[in-house]
C-alpha cells in the first residue's frame, strides 16, 4: 500500500503542472492573431520556444516557413494549423 505522504506529493505535483500547462495555454491564447508574417525571434516568442527549438523544428518539418532571400518567415495561423495537426496525429 502506498504511503499518504506519498500520493499526497504526487497529487500536488499533478496540480502544479497542470496549473503551468493552463498558464502557458492562456498566454497563448492572449498572444495577437494577425495574420501578417513574423521573423524568427519574434515567431519563437509568439509561440513560447527558444529560437533554436524553432530551428529544430523547422528543419523537421513541424512547421511551415517562407524563405525571403536569406530571412526566414512564418505565417502563425498556418504554424499553428500544422501543430495542431501534429498534435491530433499523436506526434
Amino acid at each position: 500500500m502506498r504511503d499518504t505522504s506519498l500520493d499526497l506529493l504526487l497529487s500536488e505535483l499533478v496540480d502544479q503542472v497542470a496549473d503551468a500547462v493552463a498558464q502557458r495555454l492562456d498566454r497563448r491564447e492572449t498572444q495577437p492573431q494577425d495574420d501578417g508574417l513574423k521573423d524568427e525571434p519574434t515567431m519563437a516568442q509568439w509561440l513560447d520556444v527558444s529560437q533554436p527549438t524553432l530551428q529544430r523544428m523547422r528543419s523537421a518539418g513541424e512547421v511551415p516557413f517562407i524563405r525571403l532571400g536569406r530571412r526566414v518567415a512564418y505565417h502563425p495561423p498556418t504554424v499553428l494549423a500544422a501543430l495542431s495537426q501534429k498534435n491530433e496525429k499523436g506526434g
